[in-house]
């Protein structure tokens, strides 16, 4: 008799569980629908990237602050900012007719090496005048993908350059040991496993993956001395990873003026050929509805995720493969 009410218990708690999981799954599902339809009415589902009407003779401004990564997070971190955002901005800009030139404002301390390299690339590709304006921060990745534009403005003060990569991977097996967590690993593959928190890496490993960053770091060296006009010697002296305040910056040729924002602009204008007073134009910015339903429904996703015990909606956080950065 106990046996069969031990069973029934655990019966009952099972369905709890699962009713509970269905209706947070439904609840989310009903709120995505809501945010749709609001969407649909305010006009911010996305679509084509919004800009501000030009009466004449333009420069776009794209804000790219946050750390680059080719995953879109938020939390107490910061933000980041994501490839596909900046593309799409450049390639509004470039299409825009009254747009005579782009302003990049940036304040970001980096990120991912291959997220970094994607913006590069398509800064290079446009054929409009594109000008940079560092705000706070314009280190590593931020640093290599502002070399692709006209000019680079920075405050006196500004931090600029951390020309380097690092990999960091977390060894988590001491206190995996303490909570009596253990994995097994089934695996196709001799690295398959590699940067897996539940074990150290190998020298055969680590050695492998010093390759890999030098030849990065090399490609970082390289494309900073295309585009900036120096030496692959001077700029391999300054790679140390260390980061510059403006003035040294442009004692060291990685910036080509001290400025601050209206003087970005007014560079910006010069280059695009734009007389008198120039008009900046942006994407417009979300609204407060935009950003409360969005906060919110991230917070629901991650509540289920860690109910059901698993990221149903994977990202790179839970992935295993290491990762470089700039």
């Amino acid at each position: 008799m106990t046996e069969e009410i031990r069973k029934f218990s655990t019966k009952r708690s099972t369905g709890k569980i699962v009713g509970i999981v269905i209706a947070c799954i439904f609840f989310v599902f009903l709120l995505s629908g809501a945010c749709f339809v609001f969407g649909l009415i305010t006009g911010s589902t996305g679509g084509k990237t919004p800009i501000a009407a030009a009466g004449g003779e333009a420069i776009y401004e794209i804000k790219l602050e946050g750390v680059i990564s080719a995953t879109k997070y938020s939390g107490l971190t910061g933000v980041s900012v994501t490839p596909e955002e900046i593309i799409e901005e450049l390639k509004t800009a470039e299409e825009s007719p009254n747009v005579k030139a782009i302003l990049l404002r940036i304040n970001s301390p980096g990120g991912s090496a291959a997220a970094s390299q994607e913006i590069y690339e398509e800064i290079k590709k446009v054929e409009k005048p594109v000008v940079v304006s560092v705000a706070d921060t314009c280190a590593s990745g931020a640093y290599y993908l502002a070399c692709a534009a006209d000019k680079i403005l920075a405050n006196r003060a500004s931090a600029v350059g951390s020309i380097g990569v690092i990999m960091q991977i977390v060894n988590l097996e001491g206190l995996y040991e303490k909570l009596g967590i253990k994995y097994t690993t089934i695996k196709q593959g001799k690295y398959k496993d590699v940067g897996s928190p539940d074990r150290p890496i190998t020298p055969e490993e680590k050695m492998l993956l010093e390759e890999q960053t030098k030849e990065i770091y090399e490609q970082f060296i390289s494309d900073v001395a295309k585009e900036r006009g120096m030496d692959v010697s001077k700029v391999r002296e300054l790679a140390t990873g260390w980061v510059f305040i403006g003035s040294e910056a442009l004692e060291k040729g990685l910036i080509d003026q001290i400025g601050n924002y209206s003087d970005a602009v007014k560079v910006a204008a010069e280059l695009g050929g734009i007389k008198g007073k120039p008009e900046v134009v942006r994407k417009k910015a979300p609204t407060i509805w935009d950003m409360i339903l969005s906060y919110y429904l991230g917070v629901i996703q991650d509540k289920i995720g860690k109910l059901i015990g698993i990221n149903i909606w994977m990202d790179d956080s839970f992935s295993n493969t290491p990762v470089f950065e700039y």
